[in-house]
């Protein structure tokens, strides 16, 4: 089953807030999501925004090369906050 065109599920607003920490403090995440063609991506980004777009919630990555996703926040099945010097 494709991603695309399924019902958004709001986020605990706790993982909101970890998102929105992890952006103001410059954080890098280890992040996994299912991307539009249901597959796995697993990627260590630096949040740079949220936002939010006909009732559904994102978050703005850039990844290891800086290449730029708009993840949704439903989609996101795993999510680790590093350490600073990572």
């Amino acid at each position: 089953m494709k991603k695309s065109g399924t019902p958004y599920h709001p986020i605990p607003c706790a993982d909101y807030s970890r998102y929105e920490c992890a952006i103001v403090q410059n954080q890098k995440l280890r992040l996994a999501w299912q991307d539009r063609r249901n597959l796995l991506q697993l990627h260590t980004v630096r949040p740079v925004d949220l936002l939010t777009r006909a009732s559904e919630e994102f978050i703005i990555v850039l990844d290891e090369e800086s290449h730029r996703h708009q993840v949704r926040l439903d989609y996101i099945c795993h999510c680790a906050i590093l350490s600073n010097s990572a």
